[in-house]
């Protein structure tokens, strides 16, 4: 979840290009006097206060006094790929070790090691597609704009415009 207060919030869906939206993000609102708040963490204070990295729309809408007010958007990618893409990743941390480097945080170390805990991992990204993320409690259009996965570079300019932030490269994080 990125929110720029009075411009836009992004609802982060796992596997879909997050890191690289929020990497840019970062670089085009530091030190230009623009707020924006980044949520990178699944634990502690952010995860209380509904601000975790992947929050769902309905819960980010509670955080966002000026929801109706400002671009609301995220990365729509298929279900599949986007389980593809996880399993990849699983797989190139596995083979490198990340398990036994001493900044690996618990969870992903779990997740690793544990073949149980990624069956888990993929029945719950299969229930949890683009709808759960961006639609309400009740299944109500809370107005996010979905950009498919292939087009977000070419429309990342305007991803841009419509957040009036500078326009920046948008860079090519955790590609697996």
């Amino acid at each position: 979840m990125i929110y720029l207060p009075k411009r836009g919030v992004f609802i982060h869906i796992p596997r879909t290009g997050g890191n690289s939206i929020t990497a840019a993000l970062a670089t085009a609102t530091a030190g230009r006097g623009i707020d924006c708040l980044l949520s990178t963490t699944g634990n502690g204070y952010a995860v209380r206060a509904g601000l975790r990295r992947h929050a769902t729309a309905a819960q980010i809408k509670h955080f966002v006094p000026d929801w109706d007010d400002i671009y609301r958007f995220t990365v729509d990618r298929p279900t599949e790929a986007r389980l593809q893409s996880i399993f990849r990743l699983l797989a190139r941390d596995i083979r490198a070790g990340v398990h036994n480097d001493p900044t690996c945080t618990e969870g992903w170390k779990e997740i690793l090691l544990d073949p149980d805990h990624r069956q888990r991992i993929r029945n719950r990204h299969e229930e949890q597609d683009t709808d759960w993320y961006t639609l309400g409690r009740d299944g109500e259009d809370l107005g996010v704009d979905r950009i498919p996965y292939e087009e977000l570079n070419d429309r990342w300019p305007d991803i841009c415009d419509k957040l009036a932030i500078p326009r920046c490269k948008l860079p090519h994080l955790n590609q697996a």
